[in-house]
């Protein structure tokens, strides 16, 4: 597996989280990949073997939209992809559909733009079927994003408000977050609600979820119980609930896998993350 995620650059920093490349070869019958909500959403572009749900299958370009529970892609072969992951805002600067009719949904990435954009994806994506670099990718992707890129959409004070509740949950609450956006509650949970399809409760859980996650992922033999108190969950059940919920196993499995995937992937250079950067 070769797996690699690239900062944007400066003018996409506040919308986008990161643009990513992924190579793997998956055998008929397991599940090619697990996805769990992480108040993000993805354009997803792929080649080699189809990609589909538990449903239908995927077209070469497509959208997910913000994910309430985890959900299965499978394939069979080798496959490639390229994709950018969007802050739980980002899709609001770049298009003007409702962010919440896409909340768990795949859909063509064709829908989720204006039809002058749409139009230039069947060229996006002849691009990037004959590039194996992610840096031209890149280049691609963040050229096609800029067209759509308006970000007078969004009141920037908003988006720092937003930033801080999702990036920092267990320092700074919904208080603060509605205090410091100059909104009243009821404006500022209408705002979050069209800016990310979530309430500010929902994504605030979220982003506490994925912080422990996260710990996890990095520190797979933490004790359990200390990590369930460092992010705010106060019995085991709750903490439970919510790693079956989002990734549809206990937190107990959820470090098993994670141990068995880093003794595969022991010394490799094949897989990098945001989070090994110094």
């Amino acid at each position: 597996m070769n797996y690699e995620e690239r900062r944007p650059s400066a003018p996409l920093a506040p919308y986008v989280k990161c643009i990513w490349h992924l190579r793997r070869t998956y055998h008929a019958g397991e599940v090619g990949e697990v996805l769990w909500p992480d108040g993000c959403q993805e354009l997803i572009f792929h080649y080699g073997a189809s990609y589909s749900t538990a449903n239908r299958s995927l077209p070469r370009a497509f959208f997910i939209g913000m994910l309430s529970h985890f959900h299965h892609l499978y394939a069979d072969g080798e496959i490639r992809l390229f994709g950018v992951r969007l802050l739980p805002w980002g899709l609001s600067a770049l298009s003007e559909k409702p962010v919440r009719c896409f909340n768990d949904r795949f859909v063509p990435l064709q829908e989720v733009f204006a039809p002058k954009s749409a139009d230039l994806l069947p060229q996006l994506e002849r691009k990037l079927a004959d590039t194996l670099d992610i840096s031209m990718a890149q280049e691609l992707l963040e050229a096609f994003l800029l067209d759509l890129y308006a970000p007078d959409r969004i009141d920037p004070k908003i988006t720092r408000v937003l930033a801080k509740l999702y990036g920092d949950p267990m320092t700074y609450d919904i208080a603060r977050a509605v205090r410091d956006s100059g909104y009243s509650q009821r404006q500022f949970e209408r705002r979050c609600a069209e800016l990310t399809g979530l309430s500010p409760k929902r994504l605030h859980k979220i982003a506490r979820f994925n912080q422990a996650r996260l710990r996890l992922m990095f520190q797979p033999d933490l004790d359990l119980h200390e990590c369930m108190l460092e992010f705010g969950y106060y019995d085991y059940a709750h903490f439970s609930k919510d790693f079956k919920l989002c990734l549809g196993v206990t937190p107990v499995q959820y470090c098993k896998w994670v141990r068995q995937m880093a003794a595969k992937l022991h010394g490799s250079q094949d897989v990098v993350f945001l989070q090994d950067e110094p």
